[in-house]
């Protein structure tokens, strides 16, 4: 499921980069540095859209949060099937805007509001799934996954080596399937860039309509598995890294 989330994202970042004039949906870190050199260059109209994009993300991520707390304390446990259900929508909101524009937006309202209805999809997916098994894990946060994998795979090094006990510096290792999965969604985000790019040379940015009924397709199947109910219990993060 997590690995399917990760194409869905890469998928939506890339398109949404090609058909919106180069806005990231999901990739947060990268519309902040945008957002930075529309500001230094005076471009008014990329700085709103930036602003509004990461405005819209976070939106999306309080939302589920939101939603996923009232269904939980209701006793719903197909919460992850809800918020994959608002995820297509919204996509195909912003599918269907870009349509209307002919494939590819480059400035204007319609651009501002297909950008807001796809970030507002990746923080509800980013919210929706926190978690697999105990352990932290965000399907659209690439730098994240990457920071711990690889201290995942330096603790497991120093272990082997025989330097123990550590300073704690270095996080406590996690199961080496956490492990795997980590560098997997990093794969999954790529690949999901890389059909992206493909779809669009075949019909533009309404190939999001496709990514939006992927998303359908997994909240329909995921309805149908027994799912436990989620633990939103808080994981210790790794820290910050100078």
């Amino acid at each position: 499921m997590a690995i399917a989330l990760a194409l869905i994202a890469g998928a939506c970042d890339g398109l949404a980069y090609l058909a919106l004039d180069g806005l990231f949906v999901a990739n947060q870190t990268g519309n902040t540095v945008l957002l930075g050199l529309a500001i230094a260059r005076g471009d008014g109209f990329a700085t709103l859209e930036y602003l509004i994009a990461i405005a819209a993300f976070i939106g999306g991520l309080a939302a589920a949060a939101l939603l996923i707390e009232r269904l939980t304390k209701r006793g719903v446990r197909r919460v992850l099937s809800v918020a994959l259900a608002c995820e297509a929508l919204l996509i195909g909101l912003g599918a269907l805007i870009i349509e209307i524009a002919g494939g590819r937006l480059a400035g204007g309202t319609s651009e501002l509001l297909a950008g807001a209805s796809l970030a507002v999809a990746m923080g509800m997916q980013t919210s929706a799934l926190q978690k697999v098994g105990s352990w932290a894990i965000r399907t659209t946060f690439v730098t994240g996954l990457l920071t711990d994998g690889t201290l995942d795979l330096v603790a497991r090094g120093l272990d082997a080596a025989g330097s123990s006990p550590r300073s704690g510096v270095i996080p406590k290792e996690r199961p080496l399937s956490i492990v795997v999965l980590s560098f997997s969604l990093v794969a999954a985000y790529a690949v999901g860039a890389l059909i992206a790019g493909l779809l669009f040379k075949w019909h533009g940015g309404t190939m999001l309509f496709a990514v939006a009924t992927f998303s359908l397709l997994l909240a329909l199947v995921t309805a149908r598995m027994r799912l436990p109910a989620p633990d939103r219990r808080p994981t210790p993060s790794v820290p910050d890294q100078p």
